[in-house]
């Protein structure tokens, strides 16, 4: 790791910076140049050639702003010309792609770059954000407005905000570094530049590879399909349901006319939409996206004599796929004998226990299901996506119904999945109706045992097992797909679902700061007691708190009040309103259905 550097640029219309951090020892190297008419030194532009060429970089949204930049300065561009290419790409939105070639600049294929905001999950989240998630030392917004010209000191200042930015970035980087080693070696397995791309990415990338090598004398491009084009969709033979309700909606399926909203994608008919179906006990909603059950406020506890269970079908939606041989038609059938081979790669790896297989083709997977309803994708395919999501809920609203006539509860279902609880008495008409469902539909089931279920909604929820407990939305704590939000109050009640552990102990017992942190990004930046704060803000419950408001508009930021910000982590403090924390994890206990 010792060739590998973190990296960030800062322009202003007298001021360049790029700086730089190793990962592994913590050295800084700076490359400046002060003066709006000033360009780099020889020297400086040796120095700063030498770093891109024989270290590997990494960056946050670097393809798109930092590489560009250094290119441009490389060409001995002065800060006033730099500072005017920002302005470009800021103001334009540029691609990557499109600043290259507006500016003449070519990146040399001895530089070893990668962004590593591509691997990071979430969409549209800044680095500051991701500082906070990750609960990064010091949190801190750009301290000069952009386009500012700075004196001596500003400069400064703004070197030293941009060495903060690196030591966020170096937190990311050892977040997502299994993502980029993966990276890596896809790269190396499928002879691609995989590294500064997202999971869809790299699945479109891999497959158009593949169609390329098996047909290298036809140009794989993006379909273009208009707007005004309507779909079918082609009910399977095996979909039949007893219930009036479930007729009614396989028949305004049957009959409608898919159109395509304003981004490419297929629209739910209004009929369906507003369709709660019930069987049992239990509501459910259609959607594109999947079937939920619509529960809130539940908690479910097996007794001695119940079972309770939950069964996904094992890769659904590639089981959907090649069962029905569904394909995008511009690809025509060698996409299934491709994904295919995939899909039998990926499990065959997994049997084996070969990781990195594995979980290669699971990006692939995954990603090009998604690139399948993107019409700026080779596999573009509306119709396709819909047949494969239809279907998925239609086959698991049979199941679900045969279920509920045999006198067997199912108590909730999301996408791929259901959960049922039952007497024990029951259990085997349970199963062998799941195996007949698996014989009719040719998919199949994997089980797990629940001891409780406890649920906010379809989106938030804890499963108790034998082993421990598995949550999904808020109950998923310690990942950075989401902002923290006192995740100590969850802790508590997982602690207390789990072990019996009492709550208020837990809460006052705990000495790590970061587990009382309230994250939120701010539009327009945030005021406290008249400090500005930053655009992402972070805090905890205070015995001598108050609000946190817009700066804009001085209205009250969302559960802001009584808070006091912390911006910078130093330690364990003496003024946290543990009173409050207690009682927002009561509450918690309560919006789970748990008396």
């Amino acid at each position: 790791m010792k060739n590998f550097v973190v990296l960030d640029c800062e322009v202003y219309p007298n001021y360049f910076l790029a700086a730089f951090k190793n990962i592994d020892n913590g050295n800084v190297i700076t490359i400046e140049s002060r003066g709006a008419d000033k360009s780099l030194t020889p020297e400086a532009t040796k120095k700063l050639r030498s770093i891109m060429h024989k270290r590997t970089t990494f960056g946050f949204n670097s393809n798109k702003y930092d590489m560009p930049i250094i290119l441009f300065a490389l060409k001995g561009k002065t800060c006033r010309e730099i500072h005017k290419l920002s302005d470009f790409i800021i103001g334009e939105n540029s691609a990557p792609w499109m600043t290259l070639k507006r500016f003449d600049l070519i990146q040399p294929s001895a530089m070893s770059h990668f962004d590593i905001s591509d691997p990071a999950p979430g969409v549209m989240v800044s680095l500051k954000l991701y500082g906070g998630r990750l609960n990064s030392k010091r949190l801190q917004d750009l301290p000069i407005s952009p386009g500012t010209m700075l004196s001596e000191q500003e400069m400064d200042e703004t070197l030293d905000y941009c060495i903060n930015d690196l030591n966020t970035t170096i937190d990311l980087y050892r977040k997502v570094e299994d993502r980029i080693q993966l990276r890596y070696d896809m790269s190396k397995q499928y002879d691609q530049d995989l590294r500064s791309k997202s999971d869809a990415q790299i699945a479109e990338v891999v497959i158009k590879s593949v169609l390329t090598k098996k047909f290298p004398n036809k140009r794989i491009k993006r379909p273009v399909i208009k707007s005004s084009t309507t779909f079918k969709y082609d009910i399977p033979s095996y979909i039949k349901f007893e219930g009036k309700q479930l007729k009614d909606a396989l028949e305004v399926i049957r009959h409608h006319e898919f159109e395509l909203d304003g981004k490419g994608s297929i629209k739910l008919p209004k009929e369906l939409k507003s369709m709660k179906i019930e069987l049992g006990e239990s509501k459910y909603q259609l959607g594109i996206g999947g079937i939920h059950s619509t529960e809130k406020k539940q908690a479910i506890i097996s007794l001695e004599d119940q079972i309770l269970c939950d069964r996904d079908v094992a890769s659904y939606y590639p089981a959907i796929i090649l069962n029905l041989k569904l394909y995008p038609k511009h690809l025509g059938p060698a996409f299934l004998d491709i994904y295919q081979d995939i899909v039998d790669e990926r499990l065959k790896a997994k049997k084996s226990g070969n990781t990195l297989v594995n979980q290669s083709l699971k990006i692939v997977i995954n990603g090009s299901f998604g690139k399948l309803g993107s019409k700026w994708s080779i596999l573009y395919s509306p119709d396709l996506m819909m047949a494969v999501t239809i279907t998925g809920q239609l086959a698991l609203l049979m199941l679900i119904e045969r279920l509920e006539n045999a006198g067997i509860s199912v108590i909730s279902a999301n996408t791929d999945g259901f959960v049922s609880i039952m007497d024990k008495s029951l259990y085997e008409t349970y199963d062998d109706i799941c195996f007949q469902w698996e014989l009719d539909t040719a998919f199949e089931l994997e089980e797990t045992r629940y001891k409780a279920l406890y649920s906010r909604d379809i989106n938030n929820y804890v499963a108790i097992t034998e082993y421990g407990a598995k949550g999904k939305g808020i109950f998923n704590i310690n990942q950075i797909a989401k902002n923290p939000a006192a995740a100590i109050c969850i802790q508590s009640v997982m602690d207390y679902l789990t072990k019996g552990a009492d709550i208020e102990a837990t809460i006052r017992d705990c000495k790590d700061i970061t587990q009382f942190l309230t994250v939120r990004s701010v539009t327009g930046g945030a005021i406290w007691r008249d400090q500005y704060l930053g655009r992402v803000v972070r805090w905890i419950y205070s015995t001598d708190g108050e609000k946190i408001t817009y700066k804009k508009n001085g209205n009250k930021v969302p559960k802001s009040d009584g808070s006091r910000p912390v911006m910078e982590l130093d330690g364990m403090v003496d003024d946290i309103d543990y009173d409050r924390y207690i009682q927002e994890a009561y509450d918690i206990l309560k919006d789970i259905g748990h008396e």
